[in-house]
């Protein structure tokens, strides 16, 4: 019989007598690494999420943004596009837009623009992009019928 290694009861097993023994001995030992790293924020120099570059003071909101802040400068401007319509899904989701506006179709929806980014300026927000009266819930055929067919 061997003795446990972290509450030193007799076991049949070569180091621990369980799982939890075995648990607590290695975590007390080896601690996990943060699960954030930290930086500090560029503009203002606080400590921040090491993810991110801007402290959420110094970042602008999500309307505040211009169609111009959005897009990056070492990316395609189809980046901006992809990062609009996800906070159109998410403005979307807020306004409890979940079925098709033209067919009343709830299983799966697509948020659609009605009018369409790449018309708008640089300098409009995106919260105007993503303005209440500029998105519609489509199912997938109603969408492809509102992009592709005349009106």
């Amino acid at each position: 019989m061997r003795l446990c290694a972290e509450c030193f009861r007799e076991t049949n097993n070569p180091k621990f007598c369980s799982q939890s023994c075995s648990a607590i001995y290695n975590n007390q030992r080896r601690p996990k690494k943060p699960k954030k790293p930290q930086k500090l924020c560029e503009d203002c120099g606080i400590v921040i999420d090491g993810r991110s570059k801007r402290c959420r003071r110094c970042c602008p909101s999500f309307g505040e943004l211009t169609l111009d802040g959005a897009i990056y400068s070492k990316h395609h401007r189809s980046s901006a596009f992809a990062l609009i319509r996800t906070r159109a899904r998410a403005q979307a989701k807020k306004l409890g837009l979940d079925t098709c506006q033209f067919c009343g179709y709830d299983k799966h929806v697509e948020i659609a623009h009605i009018k369409g980014i790449s018309t708008f300026t640089g300098d409009t927000l995106v919260s105007v992009i993503n303005g209440e009266d500029n998105l519609m819930a489509l199912c997938p055929n109603c969408h492809w019928e509102f992009d592709n067919l005349p009106a």
